[in-house]
Parts: structure tokens; sequence; C-alpha cells
């Protein structure tokens, strides 16, 4: 139970423990495709703090309504109780070393693609081409973004991800400098040339970088940076 939202038939959580004991070793991936309550995420950080196991949860749930106002869906009912359980593990182990706990988790939702895709309706050219100079949907976050770029390359979805600040802009570093995206606007040869060098810091052997098709403060400045990146090696440019 959940504040005031109780299930009707939960999965019980000691079962889904002695199943996890029996079918995933301390390395495995359970994977619970009717999440409910998220019992099995629960259970699986419950088992991790008892054998120090480093066992991952891929938790999937329709957004199904629950008609209350503090968790409107059975999603957010699962998200509220993983963090709950992950800190009422924490304070029930005070006693145990479990700084190699992971109890943190990513929220991802199935939905269409960031970026807008062409109208051909030649009724409404003139419109369709000033839309098109910005092609991201007005709605969606730089963290969308980003996530949609990772699936078109084929990146893991967990691999590390780490924000930077260069020059006022901001930076996404994925994989320890494998893939680098710059989804500001106005960027400048001065932030490129810092992306550039990010690659000699993560010693990266391929580095990729993607920005935005219109974030360059102007084209020179776009023409430019391919140059700037490929004396730094860096060959593979992508703008979206």
């Amino acid at each position: 139970m959940v504040g005031r939202i109780e299930f009707d038939y939960p999965k019980p959580e000691k079962l889904i423990n002695r199943i996890l004991q029996i079918s995933c070793d301390k390395d495995g991936i359970a994977l619970d495709f009717f999440s409910g309550s998220a019992t099995t995420a629960h259970a699986v950080m419950k088992l991790n703090a008892e054998d120090g196991g480093n066992r991952k949860f891929i938790m999937v749930q329709l957004p199904e309504e629950t008609n209350n106002k503090i968790f409107p869906t059975i999603c957010e009912i699962g998200k509220e109780r993983i963090r709950r359980a992950g800190e009422k593990i924490k304070t029930d182990n005070a006693d145990k070393d479990l700084s190699n706990l992971d109890i943190g988790f990513k929220v991802l939702k199935l939905d269409s693609s960031n970026i807008k895709t062409w109208d051909s309706n030649f009724e409404n050219l003139e419109q369709n081409l000033l839309e098109a100079i910005e092609n991201i949907k007005n709605d969606r976050t730089p963290q969308d973004l980003l996530y949609e770029i990772l699936l078109k390359y084929g990146l893991d979805l967990t691999l590390p991800i780490e924000e930077k600040t260069l020059h006022g802009k901001k930076v996404f570093v994925i994989g320890y400098g494998a893939l680098i995206v710059c989804l500001d606007d106005e960027i400048t040869l001065e932030v490129v040339e810092a992306i550039a060098k990010l690659k000699d810091e993560y010693k990266s052997e391929i580095t990729r970088v993607v920005f935005k098709d219109s974030s360059f403060e102007n084209a020179v400045v776009k023409t430019n940076a391919l140059q700037v990146l490929k004396q730094f090696e860096i060959d593979e440019v992508v703008s979206i």
C-alpha cells in the first residue's frame, strides 16, 4: 500500500524474492511486464541488500488511471514505491555497508519522435518552411531529445550521462566521451573547441558529437566547427 491506495491482488514480495533467488543471479536483470506497484523492483533492491548482489530491474506498466489526485496513474504509485522502498531498505540495514547498493532508477515512456515530420501539403508551404527552421517540437525537453539520440545510435539507455557547462552551454557526455551532445542555442566556436577538448580529457578512442541543426550562432560558426572538431580527430559530427 502506498499512501491510501491499496491494490486488491498485489504480488507477494516474499514470493518474488524467492523467484529471484532461484532464477536471477547476482548480476542478472529482472523484467516485469506487469509492474503494478513495482513489487519486483522492491524485491530486487531488498535482495541486493541481503546478499550484496548487483541485480537490475526493468518495470513496464501502462499508465492506468487510479482516480487519485496524488497518484493519478499506477505508474506514479510504482515510482513512489521504489523511492520509499529504497530509502527504507537503507534505513533498515544501517548496520551494513550498503555503499554499493543502487536504489536509483530512470523513468522512460513511449512517445512519438521529438523531431517534427515534414508536411508535404503545398497549400501550407510557407508556414511549413517557417516551422522547419526549428524542427524540434515545442513541448520537448533537451532530455527527451537526448534519449531519442541514444536510441537512434543504438546505445544502452543505462550508460552513464554527465552534464557539463562549457562557456554557459549545457553539454551531455555519454559513455565516458563516446558520445557528446549539445542541444543549446547560439553555439560559438569557443564552445565547440571546449567540446573537442573533452576527447582528450576522457581519452576516448572514438568520439561522436551531436548538435541541433539550428544551434550555431551563425553559418560561419557551423562551417568552422567541423574543421575544429576534425583537428581533434573527431570526424563523426551530426546535426539534427
